[in-house]
Parts: structure tokens; C-alpha cells; sequence
């Protein structure tokens, strides 16, 4: 099991920790504020959310990332003219693959104005400690002393900046972010030269009525240095306020479906479910994601809908 999961580490050290460092979502519109300081305090009132994401279930040393965040705006007496505003708020996140494993802690500001009537912008900025883990006692080597395990140890990367910009209008949503502004360097099995990579996101979508249910088509871009860019597209149905479904793919990696349930006025579970149509869906094809929400403003119930990602 040890040298399955040295294979697999291996593997996963090139392609992820060297190029895509940063673990992926399907419900990325669900779960934007993980992608985007600028969303902090966009809705107003306090949010809270956790989750996890289980990729390629059962197969040793895959993936698995949990998280926990919060937001809310910051409340300060202004003219009745002024409509900006700011928002605060806290992104946890661990990131486990093989022996190795990456914990984030992010603190967000955003500051939200308005450019028209209809269309608000806001800019943001996640300022963060990673700590990178490597536990060598799962590894199986024929040199038990091999010094470039025994050499390795944990690093701290003191800070890290990921800044975001957002667009929103009531049908329709844009932004841009990037993770890991600082290029922090770090130390792993012996080498000295690795560091951590840019990674940008680009994302947009819109919404259509097509009379009982709207539609939300969007897509995401995600690029980093060394390696290939990856492309999400998802297809929401909006059926009613309180019931979403959609269907997701992802170039060269998945197709999956995913469904968004609000509940108990205050409470919005969603979750997605992944099949991988790479050569790794014959040693796992299935991926599961489940995220919470709660938020002290109650569910929309009236007629006007608010932008796709906020719904």
C-alpha cells in the first residue's frame, strides 16, 4: 500500500505541486468566495459555509480538501448617497494528497461601489499563512535513512496575497482573481527551487428566463505556469427559489451533475457528483463534493431574483 502510494505521490508532485497547486471545484459558483476575495460582504449580512471535496473515491492518496469560511459586510453610518460599502471575512482550507498535505488560513477585505444603477463592482484581497506538511512515515523506501525524506520538514510560508475583482449585475456576473501573488519558496524531498505558482481564474455567466425556469450557463479558466489550461463549464436550472440543478464538465478531466437545495430559511446544501472520463477512471471514477452554507439573512422568497452567484 506504502509503494502504491509513493507511485501516486510521485505522480501528483509533478503535475499538482509544481503546476496546479491549488485544489479545484466543481460548484465554483457555489463556492466562489474560496476563488475570490471580492466576494467578501457582497450579500449583506453574515455567511458562514463548510465543505469537503472527495476526488477519485477509494484510491490511495487521492485528493481530499475541506474548508470553512465566513463573511459579512462591515456596517457603518453613511450618507443616504453613499451606496459603497466594505466586507471582511475568513477562508480556512486543507488540502491532503498522499503524504503531503497544505493548510491555509486567509483573511479577506473587499470594498464593494456601485458603477450604474444596475451594476456593482468590488475589489478584494486574501492576506494568508500556508503551512506545507510532508509525513515521510507513509512513504516506503529500500533506504529507510534516504536524506531527501529525512531532510524534508514542515514549511510555514509567511504571507501569501491573493487579490480578486468582481462585476454583478441581476442576470449576470465576471470576475478575476489570482492565488498565490507572493511566489513563496519551498522545500520538498531535497530540492531547493520550488516555489508556488500564480494561478488564475477567469469567470462569467448569465442568466435566461426561458419562462418556468431560468438557465445559467458559466465558465471558469484556470491557469498556472507548467501546466495546461482547464476549462469548467456548468448548466444551471434555476426550477424554482428553493431547488437548483445543473450539469458540469471539465476539459479532459470530468463530467459531472450537481444540485443546490435551500432549506429551513437559512440553510442552502449543495452538492456535486463527478465521473472522470481520463485514463484515471480505471483506478477511480467517481468524485464527491458537499458544501453548507448558512447565512443570517433569510431566503429570497419574493419576485425579483439576485445575481446567479449570489442565489
Amino acid at each position: 500500500m506504502k509503494l502504491k502510494l509513493f507511485i501516486l505521490f510521485i505522480v501528483f508532485a509533478f503535475s499538482k505541486l509544481v503546476a496546479q497547486q491549488a485544489p479545484q471545484f466543481s460548484q465554483y459558483i457555489f463556492n466562489y468566495y474560496a476563488i475570490n476575495p471580492a466576494m467578501a460582504g457582497s450579500q449583506g449580512c453574515l455567511n458562514f459555509s463548510i465543505g469537503h471535496r472527495n476526488q477519485w473515491l477509494n484510491l490511495e492518496g487521492a485528493p481530499k480538501t475541506s474548508f470553512g469560511s465566513f463573511s459579512t459586510e462591515l456596517k457603518f453610518k453613511q450618507r443616504p448617497t453613499n451606496r459603497s460599502k466594505h466586507g471582511i471575512g475568513m477562508y480556512l482550507e486543507n488540502d491532503v494528497i498522499g503524504p503531503t498535505a497544505k493548510t491555509s488560513i486567509n483573511l479577506a477585505y473587499a470594498f464593494h461601489l456601485p458603477i450604474t444603477r444596475e451594476i456593482n463592482a468590488s475589489f478584494g484581497i486574501f492576506v494568508g499563512l500556508h503551512q506545507f506538511k510532508l509525513d515521510a512515515s507513509k512513504i516506503e523506501l529500500a533506504d529507510a535513512n534516504d536524506p531527501l525524506i529525512g531532510g524534508s520538514s514542515n514549511t510555514l510560508l509567511v504571507p501569501d496575497f491573493s487579490p480578486g475583482l468582481f462585476l454583478s449585475h441581476k442576470n449576470w456576473f465576471a470576475g478575476y482573481s489570482i492565488k498565490q501573488l507572493a511566489r513563496n519558496k519551498w522545500k520538498i524531498i531535497g530540492t531547493n527551487d520550488s516555489r508556488n505558482r500564480w494561478h488564475h481564474y477567469v469567470v462569467g455567466g448569465k442568466r435566461f428566463d426561458i419562462g418556468r425556469i431560468n438557465l445559467i450557463p458559466s465558465a471558469m479558466l484556470k491557469y498556472a505556469a507548467l501546466s495546461k489550461a482547464a476549462l469548467d463549464l456548468n448548466l444551471i436550472a434555476e426550477l424554482n427559489r428553493s431547488f437548483d440543478v445543473g450539469i458540469g464538465w471539465r476539459n479532459q478531466d470530468q463530467i459531472g451533475a450537481m444540485v443546490k437545495i435551500k432549506f429551513a430559511r437559512f440553510f442552502t446544501l449543495g452538492y456535486s457528483y463527478d465521473y472522470t472520463i481520463s485514463n484515471l477512471r480505471f483506478a477511480s471514477s467517481n468524485t464527491h463534493e458537499v458544501i453548507i452554507v448558512v447565512s443570517a439573512c433569510p431566503h429570497n422568497r419574493g419576485e425579483v431574483y439576485q445575481c446567479p452567484i449570489f442565489n
